[in-house]
C-alpha cells in the first residue's frame, strides 16, 4: 500500500511523512507549477540508496533508482504545451509523492535588483490592472527572501538564521490572482502576461530578484576567480574589501550591525558574513539551486548598484557577460535568451549617484550585440528625475515581451528601437545610421530632436542640430568644422526623444569616427 506524502514548498521540500529517509522532490516541483515545453525536462530528488522510482506525468513513465547518496532523476520526453492540468506522480518505493495542477507552457526567470523586484502593489497601473489579475494559466513563484525591504535596516534574529543558501529563499507557486499578483515583479507579471495572451499558452515565471544586489552576488565564486580582473573581488573578508563597491559594504554592516557586535551568531565562512550582497551569495542561494531545471529564458533588470563610479561601471563590461556565459554553461542548455533592461533615468540634483549612468548603458548598448541571444529594453525615457524606481513597469515589460516574441517565439512584431550602427563624416556633419528604423525615425513629441552632440578632436562636445532621415541622422554644429564623436542620451537624466515608426525608444550610444 503506497503512503502518500504531503508536498510544502519553502525553498527547501520536506515531506510530511515521518519515517527514516522519506522521499523528496527537488522544491521546485510543488502543486500549481509549470513544466517548460519543447524540451526535455529533469526531474529530480532523494529517496532511500537503491530505492526504485517511478515517476509518471500525462502518458509518461520513467524508472531510476536512487544512488548510493540517494539521489535520483529522470527526464521526461519533451512536451507540447497543454492547459489541462494534471498531476505529476512519484512513487519510492511504497511511498508515493503527488504534484497537483501542474501545466506545461513556457518558463521564465526574473532576477536583478529592486526595479525587477518592484511589486505590482506599487506599479503606476495597479489600480486598473490588479483587479483584473485573473489568470489562472499564468504561475507566478514568487520567492521573497530574508531582509526583503529592509533598506538599511538591521536584521533580526530570524533574518539572520535565513542567511544560508538553503533558507534564504522562500515561496510557492501559485495561479496568478488579484492576491497572488500585487506582492509579485510588476516587471516580471507584465511580460509574462503578454506572452500568455499572445501564444495563448501556460506561462511560469520564477521571481527572486533582490533589492540593491550587485552583479558580482549573482555569479559563481569560481567563475569569477579565475578572471585575472576579477578575482580581487573576492579578496578576505567582502566588507573590509576595498574592491568592493563602498555602497554595498556599508549597507551589509547596517544590515549586519546586531550580528557584528557578537549578539547573535550567524552565517559566514573565509570570505565573512553572509549576506545578498556578499559576492556570489545570490548564486549558491538562487540560481544555482533551480539547475537544471527546464527554462525558456532570463528577464534581467539590474545595474544601479554597479554604477555608482567610472570603475564599476567598466568592471561591469566584464562582469555582465561573465555572468550571461557562465549561467548558460552550468545549466547546459544552450544560449538560451536572455532579455535585459537597460538603465533608465535620474538625476543627480537630489545627489544620486547617477552622473556615470550614460556610460553604463552605452556599455548595456554594445553587450547586446557582443553576447549571443540578448535581448535589450530601453528605459531611459521612463526614468523620473529624483526616483530610482519609475512606476510604469507595464511599458518595461511589454518592451522585453516584445524580445521574447520577435526573437524567441518568431512573431512579426517590431522589438526594438532605433539602435546607432555606424557613423561616417559628409561636409561638416556625421550622419549616424541605425538599425531598427521601423518606418521611419521620428521624435517621440513631435519636436525638434534633442540630447544630441557633437565634439572634435578636442573633445568637447555641443549641442548638435539635426536633421532626420529615414534611418539616419545627421549632425552638425557651426562651430565644429571637423566633428568626429557623436553621443545621443548623454546625461543621467536623458533628454533624448528619437524614436522609431513603432514610437520604441532610441539608446543612448556614443560613436567615433576610426582613426586612419
Amino acid at each position: 500500500m503506497w503512503r502518500n506524502l504531503t508536498l510544502g514548498f519553502a525553498f527547501l521540500l520536506v515531506p510530511a511523512s515521518v519515517c527514516a529517509a522519506p522521499p523528496s522532490l527537488h522544491e521546485l516541483f510543488a502543486d500549481s507549477m509549470v513544466l517548460q515545453r519543447g524540451v526535455p525536462v529533469p526531474v529530480w530528488g532523494t529517496a532511500d540508496p537503491g530505492t526504485p522510482v517511478t515517476v509518471m506525468f500525462a502518458d509518461q513513465r520513467k524508472e531510476v533508482k536512487a544512488d548510493d547518496k540517494g539521489k535520483w532523476s529522470v527526464t521526461l520526453d519533451a512536451m507540447k504545451a497543454d492547459a489541462e492540468s494534471r498531476e505529476l506522480k512519484v512513487v519510492a518505493g511504497r511511498d508515493m509523492l503527488l504534484v497537483r495542477d501542474v501545466l506545461v507552457g513556457e518558463v521564465w526567470i526574473a532576477a536583478g535588483q529592486s526595479n525587477m523586484e518592484f511589486a505590482m502593489a506599487m506599479e503606476a497601473h495597479a489600480k486598473a490592472e490588479l483587479p483584473k489579475a485573473e489568470h489562472p494559466q499564468l504561475r507566478l513563484l514568487n520567492l521573497a527572501h530574508a531582509g526583503q525591504y529592509s533598506s538599511a535596516k538591521a536584521f533580526g534574529p530570524d533574518e539572520l538564521k535565513r542567511l544560508t543558501p538553503e533558507k534564504f529563499y522562500q515561496g510557492k507557486w501559485q495561479p496568478c490572482s488579484p492576491q497572488s499578483a500585487k506582492d509579485f515583479s510588476a516587471v516580471g507579471y507584465y511580460f509574462a502576461k503578454e506572452i500568455h495572451e499572445t501564444l495563448k499558452v501556460p506561462v511560469g515565471v520564477i521571481h527572486l530578484a533582490v533589492g540593491g544586489s550587485p552583479t558580482e552576488a549573482w555569479i559563481r565564486r569560481e567563475a569569477m576567480a579565475a578572471d585575472k580582473e576579477l578575482a580581487p573581488l573576492l579578496k578576505g573578508n567582502w566588507l573590509e574589501n576595498d574592491n568592493q563597491e563602498a555602497w554595498c559594504r556599508q549597507r551589509g554592516r547596517e544590515n549586519l550591525a546586531v550580528a557584528l557586535k557578537g549578539k547573535i551568531d550567524f552565517p559566514k565562512d573565509e570570505a565573512g558574513p553572509n549576506h545578498p550582497f556578499k559576492p556570489a551569495f545570490l548564486w549558491d542561494a538562487g540560481i544555482a539551486r533551480l539547475i537544471p531545471f527546464s527554462i525558456r529564458g532570463v528577464i534581467w533588470y539590474q545595474g544601479e548598484s554597479n554604477s555608482l563610479d567610472l570603475r564599476r561601471v567598466r568592471q561591469h563590461d566584464r562582469l555582465f557577460p561573465l555572468l550571461v556565459a557562465d549561467w548558460r554553461k552550468q545549466w547546459g542548455i544552450g544560449e538560451f535568451p536572455f532579455l535585459f533592461c537597460q538603465l533608465s533615468s535620474i538625476g543627480t540634483e537630489k545627489g544620486y549617484k547617477a552622473q556615470h549612468w550614460p556610460e553604463f548603458r552605452d556599455g548595456q548598448r554594445r553587450m547586446l550585440t557582443e553576447i549571443p541571444n540578448m535581448g535589450m529594453a530601453v528605459t531611459s525615457d521612463l526614468g523620473h528625475p529624483t526616483d530610482v524606481h519609475p512606476r510604469n513597469k507595464k511599458e518595461v515589460g511589454h518592451r522585453l515581451a516584445l524580445w521574447a516574441l520577435a526573437r524567441t517565439y518568431d512573431k512579426k512584431v517590431a522589438y526594438s528601437g532605433p539602435l546607432a550602427k555606424s557613423v561616417r563624416r559628409e561636409g561638416s556633419g556625421l550622419v549616424v545610421t541605425f538599425d531598427h528604423p521601423d518606418a521611419g525615425l521620428k521624435t517621440s513629441n513631435g519636436r525638434s530632436a534633442a540630447g544630441f552632440e557633437i565634439a572634435g578632436e578636442d573633445g568637447m562636445f555641443r549641442a548638435a542640430d539635426v536633421e532626420i532621415g529615414r534611418d539616419t541622422i545627421t549632425l552638425t554644429n557651426n562651430i565644429i568644422a571637423q566633428p568626429v564623436t557623436a553621443r545621443y542620451g548623454w546625461q543621467p537624466f536623458s533628454t533624448g526623444n528619437l524614436t522609431n515608426g513603432e514610437s520604441l525608444p532610441a539608446s543612448t550610444f556614443l560613436l567615433t569616427l576610426p582613426r586612419k
